[in-house]
């Protein structure tokens, strides 16, 4: 795992794939993501899909906010048209309840840090609550 902390944003596929969905389309992100909200099981990649999809309808929708984790992050999220992407939120929500089941590579990756899971999963909780 590429990871260095417990946030959305602290893993390098994280930050490669916020980085490509600032530079293009967020809602073409988001829809792709939002079709793991079927699948029996998500690999790495595709969890990471879902959680950038889900901080960002996070910030978008209700306004959350993620610091610097991805500079200029804010700023791209207020100009980001609510309509585009709040069709997509119950699906990344299903989605995202799938990561922090057993059916997720990354919920298994992370159980193996009997010290750092329990707040990496509160942390996908709290964007689900969002």
């Amino acid at each position: 795992m590429g990871a260095w902390g417990m946030g959305v944003f602290d893993d390098d596929t994280s930050c490669d794939l916020i980085d490509e969905a600032m530079e293009g389309e967020v809602a073409s992100l988001i829809e792709n993501a939002s079709a793991h909200k079927d699948s029996d099981y998500l690999e790495y990649e595709e969890c990471h899909e879902v959680l950038v999809s889900g901080a960002i309808l996070d910030s978008i929708l209700n306004g959350t906010k993620y610091g610097d984790a991805v500079e200029g992050f804010d700023e791209w999220v207020s100009k980001q048209p609510k309509a585009l992407v709040a069709s997509f939120k119950a699906q990344i929500l299903e989605a995202l309840n799938i990561i922090v089941s057993d059916k997720s590579e990354l919920n298994e990756l992370w159980q193996e840090n009997e010290d750092d899971y329990p707040r990496w999963k509160a942390n996908v909780n709290n964007i689900i609550a969002g």
